[in-house]
Parts: C-alpha cells; sequence; structure tokens
C-alpha cells in the first residue's frame, strides 16, 4: 500500500475584497490533486494571518472564526478516514464533496428548526 499526501489549509480570497472584508476559502490537497471551497465565512483583511492560515489575535471575532475552520478541518479530516477505510483510494474532490454533503445536511436541519441529532 502506497504512502498517500493529504493536506487541509485556509487562505483569502484578496481578489473578492470588498469594503477590506475578504472571504476564507479552504484547499484539500491529496496527493498533488487539489479542491477548493469556501468556507462561508468573511474576515477583515487586516486580521488573517497569512503563514498560520488563520486569524491573529485573541479577540472574539479571531476566536470564533479559528473555531469554525477547526471544525471544518476536523470534519474533513473524519471524512477522509471514512473514504479511505470504504475505498481503494481517495480524491480531493471526493473528499470536498463528503464534506459540503454532510455541510448541508446540517444547514438544511438547522434552518428547519429540528433537533440536531450527532452524525455518527
Amino acid at each position: 500500500m502506497s504512502r498517500s499526501t493529504f493536506k487541509v489549509l485556509f487562505y483569502v480570497n484578496g481578489s473578492k475584497e470588498k469594503d477590506g472584508i475578504v472571504p476564507i476559502m479552504g484547499r484539500v490537497t491529496i496527493n498533488g490533486t487539489v479542491s477548493q471551497f469556501s468556507c462561508k465565512q468573511s474576515i477583515p483583511k487586516t486580521l488573517w494571518d497569512v503563514k498560520g492560515n488563520k486569524a491573529k489575535g485573541k479577540g472574539k471575532e479571531a476566536r470564533d472564526i479559528n473555531l469554525v475552520l477547526d471544525n471544518i478541518k476536523a470534519q474533513i479530516i473524519k471524512h477522509y478516514q471514512r473514504i479511505s477505510d470504504r475505498e481503494a483510494f481517495v480524491t480531493a474532490e471526493m473528499l470536498r464533496n463528503a464534506y459540503w454533503k454532510s455541510h448541508s445536511t446540517l444547514t438544511l436541519l438547522a434552518k428547519q428548526d429540528l433537533p440536531t441529532l450527532a452524525i455518527i
């Protein structure tokens, strides 16, 4: 079995800056293939730590954004492990799609004011 490379990172899309606010994007890389996605979060450009791939500072906004990013990363890692247990190989696109499918389901449940169930 060959070893695969897997990485999740976050960055801001400076080309979509509006009034100093930029959207946060995610990038999944597996064995050199890349898939990008929107994190559905925005941040003041001055609050983004380019080297750390996260919000800088200890203020509430930075803590809240970093918590969301940590949760996204944890969910993607969970999906990677789950898919790699079932499939012969995992692509970055498969992983992105698995994340968005589960994320969309949770968002839909939250909008319907239904009791939230743990997804296992």
